[in-house]
Order: C-alpha cells, then structure tokens, then sequence
C-alpha cells in the first residue's frame, strides 16, 4: 500500500483550476479566432454561450476536487475520484464546445432589404442538398456572404412562406440562396447613404474614417445597411466595389 500523504485540498483545486484555464484558453482562440471572429461573438450570443460554458466547467471542476481531495482517503479511491471528475468535465466541456460550433455564424445573407446573420442551429442539415452547388457546405471559419432571393413560382413561394411562418426566413431556406457577386448591383442600391445613418447617430461620427481608411474609400462613399440577427440589431457598412462589407456599427438600422 502506498501511504504517501495525498495532496492538500487548496494545492490539488490549484492544479485543476490551472489545467482548466489552459484548455479554456485553447478553446476561446478556437471559438473567438475561427468559429465566432469579430464582431459575430456579440451578434450571434457566442461571448455569453462561451462565458456560461467556462463558468460552469471550469469552476465546477476544481470545486469538486477540493471536496474530494482529503488527507485521510487512500491515494487509489482519490485517483478514482479524481478521474471520474475529470471524465464528466470533459464530456461536459465537450458538449458545450459542440453547442458552440451549432451556434456558429455560417452566413450573411442579402435579404431584400437588410442583411440577415445565419447560424449553423438556423438551417436544416436536410435542405442543404438543395443549395447551389457551392454554398452546400457551412463555414467553419466566420461567415460567407450569399444573397437569398424570394421564389418566381407560386408553388414555391407559398413554400417558401410557410416556412418563413416556422421559424426559417428566406435566408434559412438554402434553395433560395446565390452568389452574393451576382447581387452586388441590388444590394448597393438598397444601402443608404452614411450621411443618413450619422444624422440619426453622430456619435459614430469619430468612427467612420478608421474604417474608410480600411476600405480604401471616402467616408461619404460609404453605404449600409441593417444587419440583424437572432440576438441583435446592427448595421454594416457598404463599400464598392462589388457591395462589400467593411465595417459594422452596433446600433439598429430600421429607422
């Protein structure tokens, strides 16, 4: 029998509490960097998913090896204790890292009048066979953007609007989805001038130049238009060429 005394409570919590920032570490460089890039953690809820999912195993786990942790309990039922915190917080981290990844943005979708944040949990894994042959697969690394475009056929529409009354906006329907180049004529002329959106909200004013700059464009060159999702209500701004979107503005843009 080994009758090494086993670590302190404080000391083994420590560790745990130090191995499991490391591996959130590692996974908000996967989800901020990749899946949910700037500014879509915000638009798309991935901060508050990412925080909940932190505080919840990152926290739970050490707590619990501090209660387990006892200088009496034999080193062979502290490994078992151990390993089996181990094991269901990496299942549960797991599982969140796979919440995440559903939640993802895949899309910035050209809707009529207004460009549309869609994530991976908003389409139908079945319907994508339907999509254009090059926008069948969902981005791994921040949106895509695409225009979706309302149906000519009375059968599809009524389609169409029957889903939109389930849940699935004309940018969920994959059938309905483009290149978003062959649209960029229709979408400029959709955008409003900057000039508009400083009226309503001059404090953006300090802002704009950087983002110009950026572009490559005067800053009275600029266009946007409101970019909403499922959590939020934004703007982006629109440059030529080709209707590009070179900045976002987290202010709402039905006005």
């Amino acid at each position: 029998m080994n009758n090494r005394p086993a670590p302190t409570r404080l000391k083994a919590a420590g560790i745990h509490l130090l191995a499991s920032g490391l591996v959130a570490a590692l996974a908000a460089t996967l989800v901020f960097l990749v899946w949910y890039p700037s500014p879509f953690a915000a638009l798309a809820g991935g901060t508050s998913l990412f925080v909940l999912l932190v505080s919840v195993d990152v926290v739970l786990g050490p707590a619990l090896t501090a209660v387990v942790v006892s200088p009496g309990k034999r080193r062979a039922e502290l490994v078992r204790d151990l390993g089996v915190i181990v094991v269901v917080q990496i299942a549960a981290f797991a599982y969140g890292l796979h919440t995440m990844a559903l939640a993802r943005p895949v899309l910035i979708a050209f809707e009529v009048d207004r460009l549309r944040l869609v994530t991976a949990a908003d389409i139908d894994p079945v319907t994508l066979r339907e999509a254009p042959a090059a926008l069948r697969q969902l981005s791994w690394s921040g949106p895509r953007m695409v225009a979706a475009i309302k149906p000519s056929e009375s059968e599809d529409q009524m389609l169409s609007i029957e889903l939109a009354l389930s849940g699935f906006d004309l940018s969920m329907q994959p059938k309905q989805w483009r290149a978003y180049a062959g649209y960029a004529d229709a979408v400029w002329q959709r955008a409003r001038p900057v000039s508009v959106l400083l009226a309503k909200y001059p404090q953006l004013t300090s802002s704009l130049p950087a983002i110009a700059q950026s572009a490559g464009q005067p800053a009275e060159a600029l266009r946007f238009l409101p970019l909403i999702s499922r959590r939020a209500s934004w703007v982006a701004l629109i440059a030529e060429p080709g209707a590009r979107v070179v900045g976002y503005f987290p202010v709402d843009g039905f006005f």
